[in-house]
């Protein structure tokens, strides 16, 4: 979210390798798919979570940023409704999720609001070998655009 790994929506990343945007078959009909979204609140046991932010000013209360973001949440027990969620010491950095970005910053000193544009660079969730999308990145196309661009707004720096 907006104060975490910018460049996905707010509790969708992990745990682990899950997915939980996921669409499975409908038991009722398999012809229909229906998202697998069990949990509102994806939670996790473990959190581990890095930021890389470059501040400058444009002018006297504007300023920018750009940034990269990582990290990813972890259970320390198997549970079959997240499959993959699991931490595992061996695998949890090939799990990690990386976005950038860039932002504006409204700063009156007092108050600061902060409007961030981040895209991923890495999508946990994908199969071994096609997590990392920098050669999927299209800012051309409007499809790639409202599938991957998430705007953040936000009160006060993210760190």
């Amino acid at each position: 979210g907006s104060n975490s790994v910018r460049a996905f929506p707010a509790r969708t990343i992990g745990p682990g390798t899950y997915n939980v945007n996921e669409t499975v078959p409908s038991p009722a009909n398999p012809e229909q798919t229906q998202n697998t979204r069990y949990f509102i609140d994806q939670r996790g046991d473990i959190k581990l979570e890095g930021n890389a932010e470059l501040r400058f000013d444009i002018v006297r209360f504007l300023k920018g940023a750009v940034f990269v973001d990582a990290g990813n949440i972890w259970l320390m027990r198997d549970d079959p409704m997240r499959p993959g969620g699991t931490f595992r010491k061996d695998l949890f950095l090939s799990e990690l999720a990386v976005g950038t970005g860039a932002g504006l910053r409204f700063d009156f000193n007092f108050f600061l609001l902060r409007f961030d544009l981040a895209f991923p660079l890495r999508k946990p969730y994908l199969p071994p070998g096609e997590r990392w999308v920098l050669d999927k990145i299209d800012l051309a196309s409007p499809s790639w655009r409202s599938d991957n661009l998430i705007l953040n707004i936000a009160i006060g720096y993210p760190f």
